[in-house]
C-alpha cells in the first residue's frame, strides 16, 4: 500500500496508508459537515462550540504524526466552506492557524509522552491563544482585562468542545495505548 508520511525518528506514528487517509479525510469533513447542519439557534455557529475540525484532525495526529494531522485539519475546513460556507471567510484563515499549530503541539506532546489524555484539548487552547497572538495586533491584548475577556471567550466558549477533545483523547490513549518504553505521564 502507498503511504503519505514517512515513520517519525521517535516510532511513536505509523505511516497512513493511502486508504487510511482516505477514511480520515471522508471523517474530517463528515464531523463538521453533521454539526453545521444540526438546528442551532445560537449566533455563533454550532460548531464553535463543539469544535469539530479539531476531532479527526487529533486522531490523525494520535495515529501518523504531523503530517496525516495537517492534511486532515486543513482538508476539512477548505471542503465545508466550499459546501456550507462555515467556517465563514473571515473565519477561514484563523481556523488554519490554529489547526496548524494545534497539529505541530499536539504531535510534539504526544510524541514526548504518549499516554498524556489531556494533550487535544491542552493543543486546543495552546492553538487558539497563539493563533490569537499571531492574528492580532499587540494593541489588541494589550491590556490585562482585554486580555482576561479573551481567555474567558476562548474557555467559556469552547467548553464542550474541549470535553469532547478529552474524552476522544483519552479514549485513544486507553484504547490505543502506545508502549514506548517512557514512563506514563
Amino acid at each position: 500500500m502507498s503511504t503519505l508520511a514517512a515513520p517519525s525518528v521517535s516510532g511513536v506514528f505509523r505511516k497512513v496508508t493511502a486508504r487510511e487517509a482516505t477514511v480520515l479525510l471522508a471523517i474530517a469533513w463528515l464531523i463538521p459537515f453533521l454539526v453545521h447542519l444540526a438546528p442551532w439557534p445560537g449566533a455563533r455557529p454550532l460548531g464553535a462550540y463543539l469544535l469539530p475540525i479539531f476531532w479527526a484532525t487529533f486522531v490523525a495526529v494520535y495515529f501518523y504524526g504531523a503530517g496525516a494531522g495537517l492534511l486532515t485539519g486543513l482538508f476539512a475546513p477548505a471542503v465545508n466552506l466550499l459546501v456550507t460556507g462555515l467556517p465563514d471567510w473571515k473565519s477561514f484563515g484563523a481556523a488554519g492557524v490554529e489547526v496548524v499549530i494545534f497539529v505541530l503541539f499536539a504531535t510534539w506532546m504526544v510524541r514526548r509522552a504518549p499516554r498524556g489524555w489531556w494533550w487535544a484539548p491542552l493543543g486546543y487552547l495552546v492553538a487558539r491563544i497563539g493563533a490569537a497572538l499571531l492574528l492580532s495586533a499587540p494593541a489588541a491584548l494589550g491590556s490585562l482585562d482585554a486580555t482576561a475577556k479573551f481567555l474567558e471567550h476562548v474557555l467559556v466558549g469552547g467548553a464542550a468542545g474541549l470535553i469532547v477533545l478529552a474524552l476522544i483523547n483519552l479514549a485513544l490513549v486507553k484504547f490505543y495505548p502506545k508502549d514506548t518504553g517512557r514512563a506514563e505521564v
